[in-house]
């Protein structure tokens, strides 16, 4: 794996809608597990896979920040922070 560190950070609204700071594959990772199971879906299975792909070094770290950002836009939990 390359450092796994995002060029960008992502911030994120949780459940409990406290604001998160996603800066590398493993803190995306988690935020992925913590998801409710009932909430998932092909697209939470395909960020799941490409961060995990990065963690592994089979893909690149801006693919996971990509697909992470088009999962959590498409779930309404990211948000735009200066």
């Amino acid at each position: 794996m390359e450092d796994g560190m995002f060029k960008q950070a992502i911030f994120v609204r949780d459940d409990g809608f406290a604001l998160r700071r996603i800066a590398c594959v493993m803190d995306a990772i988690e935020f992925l597990e913590e998801w409710p199971l009932e909430r998932r879906g092909l697209l939470h299975a395909a960020a799941s896979d490409t961060c995990y792909s990065a963690y592994d070094g089979r893909k690149s770290v801006d693919a996971a920040h990509k697909t992470f950002t088009t999962w959590a836009r498409r779930v309404g939990v990211i948000e735009d922070v200066p």
